[in-house]
């Protein structure tokens, strides 16, 4: 079945743990969590997690550190007016670009902080927003049965209930990736 073949094909990248298909009660559980961040002083709003369940089938896999680094940020800063303020940063030559930037400021060693974007000339501040977006997944891209493949990292609540649900231990070192696929029509 493609679900096995796709599941075969993400065993083989370095780092993966484990891989589980999501069941509805796991969907609708996230979705839930996922839908409690409003009242947070900064919102976290997962744009990712809700393109992921558009698909047909979702897979959930865990990671170590040896996984590849996603491909484009997996948490953005912004303001409702679509300003980005700042975002996480994985490369090592964009972060030593950044360190010499005078202009950017590290919160931690992976997320940036654009000081020129801090300075709004609007007297009324905007309201920001955590956004974790959409990341491609190019790896199961040579699977000609499925299209319209995304991942997308879920919020710490829903990695804690996922770990827990797939018997992995609360570890910061393993993170759990949400990746979604549609089968051709």
């Amino acid at each position: 079945m493609v679900i096995e073949k796709i599941k075969k094909n993400m065993e083989l990248m370095d780092g993966v743990l484990k891989i589980e298909r999501l069941s509805n009660e796991d969907i609708k559980e996230i979705i839930d969590i996922e839908s409690n961040h409003d009242n947070e002083l900064i919102p976290v709003i997962n744009e990712g997690v809700k393109e992921c369940f558009r698909r047909d089938f979702s897979l959930v896999l865990f990671k170590n550190s040896h996984f590849r680094n996603p491909t484009n940020p997996t948490l953005i800063l912004t303001t409702e007016d679509g300003r980005i303020l700042g975002h996480d940063i994985f490369s090592k030559k964009e972060k030593e670009e950044l360190k010499n930037n005078k202009d950017a400021y590290f919160l931690s060693d992976d997320f940036v902080i654009y000081k020129e974007n801090l300075e709004s000339k609007d007297f009324n501040p905007k309201k920001q927003y955590f956004i974790l977006p959409p990341v491609e997944f190019s790896e199961l891209d040579n699977i000609e049965m499925i299209d319209n493949v995304i991942s997308s990292s879920p919020s710490a609540q829903s990695d804690f209930y996922l770990k827990k649900k797939y018997n992995l231990p609360e570890d910061p070192k393993i993170a759990s990736i949400i990746v979604s696929f549609s089968l051709k029509k």
